[in-house]
């Protein structure tokens, strides 16, 4: 069976050759603290996350790109696997997602994980080059483009080519990063504490980067001086600088990434422009403000959170390209 993996610190998406996409759901895992039983993955284990009593906790597996707890990510991609009918076949294989410039024990870990599932031939392809193909994105080995790829806890920034990465980062900042940036402003601005999940939808229902936006959105949360449930009313203008931070903080990173290319890889990328992809590269109004800090044309993926799995899959029908893209831990 051949199957395309992307296990990101937000959300897990799996492609299988034939069916396209066929899961996509959150990176997270709830455990029975007493006894270490696993009781829900995925979507069942997100609804868990700020309401659970003291015997179940929410473990997030991968953090800023990276297998972190071996045994759970095993146990939830496994789960996943599952779900999606996978079979270790002799001519199994997998296209898997790593962040750019990936080290050997980071690809170390991700193996571990894959064996673990039954997936023990797999092409461990750098994130920026699954994104740029998935985006469809016109690649050569003589015409070079430059990807910022906007996951929740990563953001992969290269300068590539189907030869492979010129120069790029992997940075441990993502659109979780934004969420964090909003429970700390409402709590400062509004003094109403919220959790993770209403700060996700806060960001999905009025993030905005148009600096009139007028999107509304009533919050929910407990009130920090008295304890007690309270609602308030934000626009999109109001949360605006929260909002920005990461992505003012990507543009700054990238804009090092590009100073340092040589003259006719910048000629290159400053007549094709920026190609932008992940789930944090759908935030309203982030085509015309990075168009306005970056002073070039900029192309948000049409869909941006689907890129790097679409990519991968579309490597499973060229196992020669894949061969010669794919990193290993050996």
């Amino acid at each position: 069976m051949k199957t395309a993996i992307d296990l990101g610190t937000s959300d897990t998406k799996i492609y299988t050759l034939g069916a396209g996409i066929v899961l996509n759901e959150p990176s997270v895992v709830a455990l029975d603290t007493a006894g270490g039983r696993v009781k829900a993955i995925g979507l069942e284990a997100k609804k868990l996350i700020g309401k659970t009593a003291e015997n179940t906790k929410t473990v997030f597996p991968v953090f800023e790109g990276e297998v972190v707890n071996e045994k759970l990510a095993a146990r939830m991609l496994g789960g996943f696997l599952a779900k999606v009918g996978y079979r270790q076949s002799f001519s199994s294989e997998a296209m898997v997602a790593v962040p750019c410039g990936a080290d050997t024990a980071l690809l170390k870990k991700l193996e571990n994980t894959l064996e673990a599932c039954g997936v023990d031939h797999a092409y461990l392809i750098e994130t920026p080059v699954a994104a740029a193909i998935g985006s469809g994105i016109p690649l050569s080995e003589y015409s070079p483009c430059f990807v910022i790829d906007m996951g929740g806890g990563v953001t992969d920034i290269a300068a590539l080519s189907l030869d492979g990465i010129i120069a790029g980062v992997s940075v441990g900042l993502g659109g979780k990063n934004t969420d964090a940036a909003l429970i700390d402003f409402i709590a400062d601005s509004c003094n109403l504490q919220i959790g993770l999940q209403t700060a996700e939808r806060v960001k999905v229902q009025i993030g905005s980067l148009f600096e009139n936006d007028t999107l509304g959105a009533v919050v929910n949360g407990r009130d920090l001086s008295n304890g007690r449930p309270r609602s308030v009313e934000l626009r999109a203008r109001d949360v605006i600088e929260p909002v920005k931070k990461y992505y003012d903080k990507i543009f700054e990173i990238a804009g090092s990434v590009l100073s340092k290319l040589p003259p006719e890889v910048s000629a290159e990328i400053r007549h094709k422009g920026i190609y932008v992809s992940g789930g944090a590269a759908a935030l309203a109004g982030l085509e015309s403000y990075y168009k306005a800090k970056f002073n070039m044309n900029v192309i948000i993926a049409e869909n941006p959170a689907m890129s790097t799995v679409s990519g991968l899959g579309s490597l499973l029908g060229t196992p020669e390209l894949a061969a010669k893209l794919a990193l290993n831990a050996d």
